[in-house]
């Protein structure tokens, strides 16, 4: 199983790097590569929170689960949200779920002393730029920021696999 969850770890810092990337490319890159870009992101961020919940299983409390959970829904959201089906601003709201469900399982991971505070830092991070944006201060600065955050923090937890 280890080596499981180390290729998992790998994906976490694969799927961080390209969100980060992501953050940059938007205005940069044609249409259909910018699509395929997302495509593999998700699909490296739905793998790195596999490794990221394996990894952690064993101290992870309902919460964890929880948000752990929460999160991949709110990825597969954001693909959903790609084709239309959620509207307009359907992938500020699935982005605002899947990042809502790293919150949780972040604030557990701090209330439970279990020692990967990085990522968790990160997250938490992420969320705090992302409200700052949606509040009306810089809110392009901030999207890029949150964005930046977010996969750092799979970066780092990716990294927190690899060390065990």
């Amino acid at each position: 199983m280890k080596p499981i969850i180390q290729a998992l770890g790998v994906a976490a810092i694969v799927g961080g790097a390209l969100r980060i990337a992501d953050s940059f490319v938007t205005h940069v890159l044609v249409l259909d590569t910018l699509a395929l870009l997302y495509v593999l992101t998700d699909i490296f961020l739905l793998l790195g929170i596999a490794g990221i919940y394996l990894s952690r299983r064993a101290t992870l409390g309902a919460a964890g689960v929880i948000g752990a959970t929460i999160f991949a829904a709110g990825i597969l959201l954001v693909r959903v949200s790609a084709i239309g089906v959620l509207g307009a601003s359907g992938y500020q709201l699935a982005a605002s779920v899947a990042l809502a469900g790293l919150a949780i399982l972040s604030v557990e991971t701090v209330i439970r002393r279990n020692g990967r505070y990085l990522s968790a830092a990160l997250w938490l991070l992420s969320l705090a730029f992302g409200v700052t944006g949606i509040a009306g201060l810089a809110p392009v600065a901030m999207a890029i920021l949150a964005g930046v955050a977010f996969g750092a923090g799979f970066i780092a937890a990716g990294a927190e696999i690899l060390a065990v």
